[in-house]
């Protein structure tokens, strides 16, 4: 995607010298979150490296199996993403809100597009990141990007914009006041629901 557009959908950049860069994030509905992916999957990470990119440029790279694609056309077993920042050395960029998967996660990522570059490979950031965890039960229920069990996940139109919450999920996406896992949203519900959404926002 580029600049111009994320600048429209509510990504404000601002850099400093320091290596810090801060930034405001549009709230999404969960439909906006679903229709603006190029490819939803389920996946585990395998690998996370930073890795100097330009003369002040650090991407951190993280490498996925692919379980289960739930919308695009994908037959690869194994798909990289980008993310703007990292450590490499004594160097160092931060990007706030940035959360980079880490090594061993399991979730559903909906990635904005396949082709362009992106500071960011997720729609709405941690918009489209959810994570995939089993209770002591065995059971596999879905978080938020932030570790929050989510409780339902509410089909609503997208109303007016707004800068994204702390709870940092898409308008729709209800998590626990408590980290209560037997309520949280199953994982095969979760991509049940995606797949369905996918199906109806279908041209």
């Amino acid at each position: 995607m580029t600049l111009i557009k994320q600048c429209a959908l509510g990504l404000i950049l601002l850099t400093a010298s320091s290596g810090l860069m801060a930034t405001t994030v549009a709230q999404l509905s969960f439909d906006d979150v679903v229709a603006n992916a190029e490819l939803v999957f389920e996946g585990r990470v395998l690998t996370v490296e930073a890795r100097e990119t330009g003369p002040r440029s650090i991407h951190t790279f993280v490498e996925f199996e692919v379980l289960d694609v739930l919308k695009g056309e994908y037959t690869e077993q194994r798909i990289e993403l980008s993310y703007l920042g990292g450590r490499v050395g004594s160097r160092q960029l931060e990007v706030s809100e940035m959360q980079v998967p880490a090594v061993g996660e399991t979730g559903v990522y909906f990635i904005e597009s396949l082709s362009a570059d992106q500071l960011h490979p997720l729609v709405g950031w941690s918009q489209g990141h959810y994570l995939i965890v089993r209770d002591s039960n065995g059971r596999s229920h879905v978080q938020s990007a932030g570790q929050q069990p989510i409780r339902a996940v509410t089909i609503a139109p997208f109303a007016a914009a707004q800068t994204l919450n702390d709870d940092g999920v898409a308008s729709g996406v209800h998590i626990q006041a408590i980290a209560d896992e037997s309520s949280a949203m199953s994982a095969d519900g979760f991509k049940a629901l995606v797949r369905d959404r996918v199906q109806e926002l279908a041209p």
